[in-house]
C-alpha cells in the first residue's frame, strides 16, 4: 500500500489579488487529507472518499484503462474525479492506468474550507509522481497557494510571477501569535465562483503592489497594534475593490480588535485578534481555534 498525506490551508494576506500577482502569506494547517493506495489487477479502480468521522460520502468504480464510470453514488462528483484521473494518467510516466484502491480519508469537516480539493490534488499528484500545480491549473480556477501549502511544513509566502509559482519558506511564529483566534462562520463559500466573480474586475498594478507591500509588512510586524492597522488596511482596500462589505462591518462592528477575512469572502474561517472568545461565542459561532490549535508548527530551518 502507498499512502500520502497533505496539510490543508489558511490564506492570511493576498486572497483575490493573488490571482493577479500579489505576494500573499499562507499557513498550512494541522488538518489536512491523507489517501491510500492498494495495488489490484482486477482491471478497474475503486475510489472511496471519506469524512473526519469516517463516514463514506463518495464512492465510484472505474474501468482501468479507460477511467469509464462503472458505477458511483454521485454523479456530479464522479465527473470531476474523472476529469483528474484522466490529466493524471495522460501526464504520468509510471503510473498510468492504476488498477486497485484509492481510499481518501479528511482530517476536518469539509465545510471548514481549509482544502478539501487542494490536499486531494496534491495527494493524487504524489501519487501518480506528477507536478501538482499543473493538476491543479489544468482542473481549477485557482491561483495555487493552496497547493504550496499541501505539501509544505511551515509559513510560506506564494507569489505567481509570469504563470510560475514562487514559494519562499519561512518561519512565522509571531510574538503575538497568542492573541490570535481563527472563527468558522458556519458557512462554506464556494471559492470557483467568487475567483469567477474576480477575474471580471479590471487589475489594477498599484492595488496588487500595496497588498504585496503589506504582506511583507505583516511578516515583519512586531506588535498586535501593528498587526492590526495592516490587517484593517488590507480589509479596508480589498473590500472596495471587489465591492464588498468586510466581515468585520457585517458581523462583528463592535468587536475592539481586527477581524479578517481568509481566503474567499462570505464564508469558511476569519482571523481575529485580542482573543476575547466569549465575544464571538456569545455571537454563537462556536468553532473557535487558537494559533497553536489550528496552524502547523513550522520545521523550516534556514539555510545558512
Amino acid at each position: 500500500m502507498k499512502s500520502f498525506h497533505s496539510n490543508g490551508k489558511l490564506l492570511i494576506s493576498g486572497e483575490y489579488l493573488v490571482l493577479d500577482g500579489a505576494l500573499s502569506l499562507a499557513l498550512p494547517c494541522k488538518f489536512g487529507q491523507s489517501l491510500n493506495f492498494t495495488e489490484d489487477s482486477n482491471g478497474t479502480l475503486e475510489w472511496i472518499s471519506k469524512d473526519v468521522n469516517d463516514t463514506i460520502w463518495f464512492t465510484a468504480y472505474f474501468e482501468a484503462k479507460t477511467l469509464k464510470v462503472l458505477k458511483t453514488s454521485n454523479y456530479n462528483t464522479v465527473k470531476w474525479v474523472k476529469k483528474i484521473l484522466e490529466f493524471c494518467n495522460k501526464n504520468s510516466l509510471k503510473n498510468k492506468n492504476l488498477q486497485g484502491k484509492i481510499e481518501c480519508k479528511l482530517e476536518f469537516p469539509n465545510n471548514w474550507g481549509l482544502g478539501s480539493s487542494s490536499t486531494l490534488l496534491n495527494n493524487l499528484a504524489s501519487l501518480y509522481e506528477i507536478n501538482p500545480y499543473d493538476l491543479n491549473f489544468s482542473t481549477t480556477n485557482g491561483s495555487g497557494y493552496d497547493i504550496a501549502c499541501a505539501g509544505s511544513n511551515s509559513a510560506l509566502t506564494y507569489q505567481v510571477i509570469e504563470n510560475i509559482p514562487e514559494v519562499k519558506k519561512m518561519d512565522w511564529s509571531p510574538v503575538f501569535k497568542d492573541e490570535i483566534l481563527f472563527i468558522f462562520l458556519k458557512k462554506k463559500q464556494k471559492s470557483n465562483l467568487e475567483v469567477k466573480r474576480f477575474k471580471e474586475l479590471k487589475k489594477d498594478p498599484d492595488l496588487i503592489s500595496r497588498i504585496s507591500s503589506i504582506t511583507k509588512e505583516i511578516i515583519y510586524s512586531k506588535t498586535i497594534e501593528e498587526f492590526e492597522h495592516l490587517l484593517d488596511e488590507h480589509e479596508a482596500i480589498t473590500g472596495q475593490y471587489i465591492q464588498s462589505e468586510t466581515v468585520k462591518s457585517k458581523y462583528f462592528s463592535d468587536y475592539e480588535g481586527s477581524v479578517k477575512s481568509l481566503g474567499a469572502w462570505g464564508g469558511d474561517f476569519v482571523l481575529a485578534t485580542r482573543k476575547n472568545k466569549n465575544y464571538f461565542l456569545d455571537k454563537g459561532f462556536d468553532t473557535i481555534l487558537s494559533f497553536s490549535e489550528i496552524i502547523k508548527e513550522s520545521t523550516f530551518k534556514a539555510v545558512s
